[in-house]
């Protein structure tokens, strides 16, 4: 689905536009590996509140603070000992962790020649849909592992929406203010 806009998007667009979009879709593709991560470590966070190794908003501080500083295999090896996954979603951690490795350390170093040609540009935004697609469908499966501790803790569809709401009221407000 995401490879059809985008291939949409990339005919509407003019030389320029078309670098423009490719990059985009780069960014969203590590802007979705980082929703990966912030997953990872808040089913661990919830894992760990739930069974009273944190014992204080001191502790919980440390252990977001903590888990900032973790790289996305590193969460991927925690979550797994904490939570029982399937074969499947095993395979597609290993997957998606190789290629998001991949994405931030080596794409353009190894695949910039594709800007010369159509062919290769839109080979381009097919990699970055189809890894955008994948860490959607993973993030979106790994809820079900957490959603007892969120049930645990009242983290209800609600209340984080007013959560969100309550961020994007106070980013407005600041940007009045400047």
């Amino acid at each position: 689905m995401t490879y059809e806009n985008a291939l949409e998007e990339y005919l509407e667009e003019d030389e320029n536009g078309k670098h423009k979009l490719i990059y985009a879709y780069f960014g969203l593709s590590v802007y979705k590996s980082q929703c990966l991560e912030e997953t990872f470590s808040n089913m661990l966070l919830l894992n760990r509140i739930c069974n009273k190794s944190l014992n204080s908003l001191n502790d919980i501080d440390n252990e977001i603070l903590n888990s900032s500083k973790k790289t996305m295999g590193n969460l991927i090896r925690e979550v797994k000992i904490e939570y029982k996954f399937t074969d499947k979603l095993e395979e597609d951690l290993s997957k998606i962790l190789t290629k998001r490795n991949y994405l931030v350390h080596k794409y353009f170093k190894e695949n910039i020649q594709r800007f010369f040609t159509e062919l290769g540009q839109k080979e381009m935004l097919s990699f970055f849909s189809e890894f955008i697609d994948e860490s959607t469908r993973i993030d979106n499966e790994l809820e079900i592992y957490y959603q007892e501790y969120k049930n645990k803790l009242s983290l209800t569809d609600d209340v984080i929406e007013n959560i969100i709401n309550k961020m994007k009221e106070e980013e407005i407000l600041r940007e009045k203010q400047e």
